[in-house]
């Protein structure tokens, strides 16, 4: 993948992950939307990140006219490999570009690395990972209107900045066992972001526009939860907002979900080879 394949990758990817929502979506659950206008500049900002950092490990898949059908993105931050995108264009699944893709990916760096991967409920990605070596971890999606009234004080919760990075490294030590690195200085300049610091107790979270946490790391449970707090006071009182990539191992998470008045729902898996589920944490899609 070069910088100029940017713009089709996220055309590609755009069309791919609508489809597989329109396909797979649940009878009582909103209409799926295309990625709105306003998210598909900060999409191809992230993804020209990856592909300035891990060169090698982003690929696409061209047609006999040249025309991108494929990608996939990975990238490799203090000796974890992740994979960020992964896409096929509609239609064109089952063919083995999905699989010689991602076997591109697998590559940029050692087999027995630990890995994780943000899987979709897609049946045929999950089977991809599991026969590449990664233990398969269901997760959890929360979905709902917050309510107001459990919304506690929180009084060691602050806003981060650019500053704080080296802060959010050493959290992201203790939560997975690796640092974002440089993917921080991105996060920072598209999410808002929320820090508790009480004691040697840490944690934070960046947040997406409507609230809930995009991303969320912490040394402990109880930091964790009061971050989660902090990203769902920021919803509108009459919207509903999700956050998804919630295992088991987060019961903290799913706790002040409910306690939030939201639903919880089964929605997509979390991928790990040769490392155990990252806790107190919540991943993102792109950076996990």
């Amino acid at each position: 993948m070069t910088l100029n394949d940017v713009s089709a990758v996220e055309r590609v990817t755009a069309e791919a992950f609508y489809a597989l929502d329109v396909a797979t979506r649940p009878a009582d659950w909103p209409k799926p939307e295309r990625r709105p206008a306003h998210r598909t500049e900060p999409w191809k900002v992230r993804l020209r990140h990856l592909v300035n950092h891990d060169a090698d490990g982003c690929w696409v898949a061209e047609d006999d006219d040249g025309e991108v059908v494929g990608a996939a993105a990975a990238l490799r931050r203090e000796g974890l490999w992740a994979l960020s995108t992964y896409a096929v264009r509609p239609g064109l699944q089952a063919r083995g570009v999905g699989r010689r893709l991602l076997d591109a990916a697998l590559a940029y760096g050692p087999p027995d690395s630990p890995g994780i991967i943000s899987s979709s409920h897609d049946p045929r990605a999950v089977r991809r990972y599991r026969l590449a070596g990664f233990d398969i971890h269901p997760a959890m999606l929360m979905w709902g209107t917050v309510r107001r009234s459990a919304i506690p004080a929180l009084p060691d919760v602050r806003e981060g900045s650019a500053d704080d990075i080296e802060l959010l490294d050493e959290i992201d030590r203790a939560s997975r066992g690796h640092g974002h690195g440089v993917d921080h200085e991105v996060l920072v300049s598209q999410w808002p972001l929320r820090i508790y610091e009480r004691g040697t107790s840490r944690a934070y979270a960046y947040l997406y526009p409507a609230g809930g946490p995009h991303l969320l790391a912490a040394t402990d449970p109880d930091s964790a939860s009061s971050v989660l707090w902090a990203a769902l006071e920021t919803a509108q009182p009459d919207k509903p907002v999700d956050f998804h990539n919630v295992t088991g191992e987060q019961s903290w998470a799913l706790d002040v979900a409910l306690a939030a008045g939201m639903e919880v729902h089964n929605r997509g898996f979390l991928a790990l080879r040769a490392m155990p589920v990252p806790a107190p944490y919540i991943p993102s899609g792109h950076f996990l």
